[in-house]
């Protein structure tokens, strides 16, 4: 059976992992768009082909370790079912 504080440090642990998902994709942005300003004013990039060759690899390669990291906050076992678990466990 879990008491109220192993339920207490489920909560911290599932808002510490949102949390971190949340700075995970604020870096994401905040880089990608200095990256972007960066090659556009002071390396001149002529045109968008070549603006999108140079940012695909951080936008494509880091974009799939945040839609991993988005996958395991948030698409993990819904609330109903851990609900539900927990009622099991509880009336055992």
């Amino acid at each position: 059976m879990a008491t109220d504080e192993e339920l207490m440090q489920i909560a911290r642990k599932q808002a510490k992992d949102k949390a971190g998902f949340y700075v995970h994709f604020a870096c994401y942005v905040v880089v990608n768009i200095g990256l972007l300003i960066m090659w556009t004013v002071f390396y001149k990039v002529p045109d968008l082909t070549g603006l999108f060759a140079i940012m695909s690899g951080s936008l494509f390669g880091w974009g799939i370790g945040i839609v991993a990291h988005f996958v395991s906050v948030f698409a993990g076992p819904s609330e109903k079912r851990v609900q539900k678990e927990f009622q099991k466990l509880k009336g055992q």
